[in-house]
């Protein structure tokens, strides 16, 4: 990941052999169809024929090597497309995580010493990649809870803990969960617009 932020070549090459993929995708679903039409305009006689006999001498050795030859390009071109997919939420995250500086160096999150401890805590997390299963279970909490009718300790952290559980669920992979919890985030434009707008945008680059 180093490598590929700090190295233009490497990241274009990456993007290049994405794109490829990509391709090679479009490419085997066409041939696909291509095969069950064939076979679908097969005659019995062409059966009968296909099915018949051989005398050739199949080399198993060879086929065999054949197989795990492609077998291992496959495996290769789906985890560096895996790869880079995967680089491009964490690289969305980055970019964004520095957009709102909420710490204990700015203005209270909420007005509560103690959760902005909470939260500055969760944030330190976010930013620094650790522990981000039980950080996001914890800032999910606050999330849901800041949500409620009534008011509550969490209820002026709603901003904050959505904000930063969507690059959480960003560095963890999931842009699905990351999603779900921007679009809430968008559309509070009335309490938050600069979390709003944000979050739109965000959403904007995950389609």
């Amino acid at each position: 990941m180093q490598n590929l932020q700090q190295n233009p070549d490497l990241k274009a090459r990456a993007i290049a052999v994405a794109r490829l993929i990509k391709g090679l995708e479009r490419k085997g679903v066409a041939d696909d169809e291509s095969i069950k039409s064939a076979f679908k305009n097969l005659s019995i006689d062409d059966v009968k024929n296909i099915s018949k006999p051989t005398t050739k001498i199949v080399n198993f050795k060879k086929i065999a090597a054949w197989v795990m030859s492609a077998a291992a390009v496959l495996i290769l071109a789906f985890g560096l497309r895996i790869f880079y997919v995967n680089s491009s939420y964490e690289k969305i995250a980055a970019e964004y995580e520095n957009v709102f500086p909420f710490s204990s160096k700015t203005p209270s999150h909420g007005g509560d010493d103690n959760m902005d401890k909470v939260v500055d805590n969760l944030i330190n997390n976010v930013l620094q990649d650790k522990d981000l299963k039980t950080t996001i279970e914890s800032l999910n909490q606050i999330f849901d809870k800041s949500q409620e009718e009534n008011f509550n300790e969490c209820t002026n952290y709603f901003a904050v803990s959505g904000w930063y559980l969507s690059l959480a669920h960003l560095k963890n992979h999931d842009p699905e969960k990351a999603k779900s919890v921007l679009e809430k985030l968008a559309k509070n434009s009335d309490d938050n617009p600069a979390v709003s707008e944000k979050a739109k945008e965000v959403l904007e680059k995950l389609k």
